[in-house]
């Protein structure tokens, strides 16, 4: 650099034309990246179908389209010509509708900033240099060949911190000259009205910054800058699943550190149901979330968190809202009048029951139990089977004490939770309920779509969908991770395997959602049992802390991969694998420990998970099933572990976890890579 400041103190050069890219600031990715990255958030931003590629390529080929055509450079086009001729081949190609080209336009030149400013680092030792050129009272102007805008570049400069510096910018695109070409060095004398002698040139550029200046006239420096250069290409090599799979990996090793609760590396899929929750916001512009509770109040501060890193501008805000619910408060919201209403969930989940728990779902008091048990000729705390095909609950409906209670309860419960939905100020009329939730099948939705007597559209999307109940028109559902819609099919197997943590981790700070009655709080009565509760706060708070802070790094990593659904389905599967089949000793206790935390406040209401295995699972014809398609009896293969600690921990020992993994990954390899293109089998083999 000695020889870079002994030309600017000579007399003479009172002006300095300074490259930008690899001299002011560098990027932490290749140049090409960038492109890729700009495309991946146009698709998501506007709800495109298309792949990333196809829009890169599309942008490249325009670029050289024009040049050709008007005879000039790749970088002497205006910005804005190459992006209308991009969104006129995806609008031929049914990739984007006429409706979308003035938001495309407007996202194009904001995605373009918010990349380049995530990816770029500035050079301390040339921005040194030209703070001493302003010093010695010298001007300076950045002068670029780029495809992009003049505002961009301003903006960049004012990311960084160093407008100040700069007298102007002059970029290739809006000149309509470059420096590769020559062309834009006496356009750029004569527009500022200076002498060739009294400039310097400096950039990392032997043609363009360097020769072509000198031909010019001017004085020339060419920055040692080949270290850049070399890191430039080296980071052209490699594949984005390889990049995809090196930061999954590098959560689930963080997560196995000593310090760390066990299975915060649930994150992984946390996160990528956030991003596809995104993605689906887009691609059908949803504007409202409904969170349900209790899962949902997790899910919501990290998708709010999502939305917050990628916002652009006030078009793109997603509002969310939690939504406290339960099955067992918005079964109670629709119900019908007693002679009408066929309490059908309670039906499939009450095998038993007795009278005290059936007038204990609509949360009656023991007061009020005791009055109707006074007035009925059997006992509420008598156990029957099949209730509600009995002559006691025949009996009860006659009853007018419960049936005051009943029609009581029902019209308020239902003009509460009326009011309570009107407090969130959504158009649901227009736009219809979105509601979140973890999964499993759809019950809540389905109760608010029947509380609104099938006139509003009421959408699930869930983090997984492992039933189907009555699907309708306007009571799609969809799971984002794993679904069994239209049919379960290899991943969703594998990724169903451990629902109940996928719920305990994502468990939230209140209780259970019972009932709905104006108080002081709200609109909601709760219940809080106190295993749960206790379980939060000695644990599944601090897992979630803890999952929050991969999630934050998750954000900054994943942003600037650009691969796929199959690619990161392909990922979460092997991660599932690794999670359900490699279980430490930690691991296992802290299993024993959710388990005695997790309340079933439905059907049986138990505390607790019991696990059962058919009887015909050793059974020979099984065993040749499991052979071929292990993945249906994956969900059987994560618990034999932890049921083995739990009866003997030594027994555990002899789990053969990493058998199992490797025969279901050589499994997947020969069914779809050798034999599925292959043999007619796949269709009843391979799906």
């Amino acid at each position: 650099m000695k020889e870079l400041f002994n030309k600017i103190n000579t007399e003479t050069v009172n002006v300095v034309f300074t490259d930008y890219f690899d001299t002011i600031a560098h990027r932490t990715v290749h140049p090409n990246s960038v492109l890729r990255i700009w495309s991946k958030r146009i698709i998501t931003e506007l709800g495109w179908t298309i792949e990333i590629d196809d829009l890169y390529f599309s942008f490249k080929a325009a670029t050289s389209h024009l040049a050709d055509k008007y005879m000039v450079n790749d970088n002497e086009i205006p910005y804005h010509s190459v992006l209308e001729e991009v969104f006129m081949r995806l609008n031929n190609s049914n990739f984007a509708c006429d409706a979308d080209r003035d938001r495309f336009l407007d996202l194009a030149e904001l995605i373009h900033f918010q990349v380049e400013s995530e990816v770029q680092f500035i050079n301390t030792t040339t921005l040194n240099f030209l703070r001493s050129c302003k010093d010695k009272e010298k001007k300076i102007y950045i002068v670029s060949d780029f495809y992009t805008s003049k505002s961009i570049f301003i903006k960049l400069l004012d990311y960084h911190g160093i407008t100040d510096l700069f007298e102007d910018v002059f970029v290739s695109s809006e000149l309509k000259s470059s420096k590769h070409q020559g062309s834009i060095y006496n356009k750029l004398l004569s527009e500022l009205q200076i002498n060739p002698e009294n400039v310097l040139m400096i950039g990392d550029n032997q043609r363009s910054d360097f020769k072509n200046a000198k031909e010019a006239g001017l004085n020339a420096f060419l920055l040692p800058h080949q270290v850049h250069l070399r890191r430039n290409k080296i980071r052209g090599l490699g594949n984005d699943q390889k990049q995809l799979r090196r930061v999954i990996k590098k959560v689930y090793k963080k997560a196995h550190n000593s310090e760390v609760l066990p299975y915060t590396e649930y994150v992984i899929f946390y996160y990528f149901f956030v991003e596809r929750l995104y993605k689906y916001c887009r691609i059908h512009k949803v504007k409202n979330l409904f969170f349900l509770a209790r899962e949902g109040q997790f899910l919501k501060k990290l998708f709010d968190v999502y939305v917050k890193a990628n916002l652009l501008d006030n078009n793109s805000v997603i509002n969310t809202h939690y939504l406290k619910i339960s099955r067992q408060a918005s079964i109670q919201i629709a119900l019908k009048p007693i002679e009408e209403e066929p309490f059908s969930y309670l039906r499939k989940h009450y095998k038993s029951t007795t009278t005290r728990e059936f007038l204990s779902f609509f949360n009656f008091d023991e007061a009020l139990i005791n009055q109707i048990n006074n007035t009925i000729d059997f006992s509420v705390d008598e156990e029957i089977q099949h209730f509600f095909d009995t002559n006691q609950f025949t009996k009860l409906k006659q009853n007018n004490i419960f049936l005051d209670a009943y029609e009581q309860h029902r019209l308020s419960n239902s003009a509460v939770f009326k009011d309570y939905i009107n407090s969130f100020n959504v158009d649901i009329k227009s736009e219809g309920i979105h509601v979140i939730d973890i999964g499993w099948g759809g019950t809540m939705q389905e109760a608010l779509y029947k509380f609104f007597e099938a006139k509003i559209k009421v959408t699930g999307l869930y983090l997984g969908l492992n039933e189907i109940y009555k699907l309708l028109p306007d009571t799609k559902r969809y799971g984002l991770l794993f679904s069994v819609s239209p049919y379960t099919d290899y991943n969703s197997n594998i990724l169903k395997a451990n629902r109940q943590l996928y719920e305990q981790f994502a468990g939230a700070n209140h209780g259970t959602s019972v009932q709905y009655r104006k108080t002081e709080n709200g609109f909601v009565v709760e219940h809080y049992e106190e295993n749960e509760k206790w379980l939060y706060d000695h644990y599944i708070g601090r897992h979630q802390d803890e999952m929050f802070k991969q999630y934050q790094a998750l954000l900054k990593t994943t942003g600037h991969i650009c691969y796929n659904d199959e690619m990161l389905t392909t990922e979460l599967v092997n991660i599932a694998l690794r999670i359900g089949l490699f279980q430490s000793r930690n691991k296992l206790r802290f299993l024993a420990v959710l388990n005695t935390g997790f309340y079933q406040n439905l059907g049986e209401k138990k505390i607790g998970i019991e696990y059962t295995v058919p009887q015909n699972l050793l059974s020979l014809g099984t065993f040749l099933k499991i052979i071929v398609k292990p993945e249906e009896y994956f969900k059987y293969a994560v618990k034999i572990k932890a049921t083995l600690f739990n009866r003997n921990s030594f027994l555990s020992i002899f789990f053969p976890g990493y058998l199992l993994f490797w025969y279901y990954k050589i499994n997947r390899y020969i069914r779809f890579k050798i034999l599925k293109p292959k043999v007619l089998l796949r269709f009843n083999l391979f799906r």
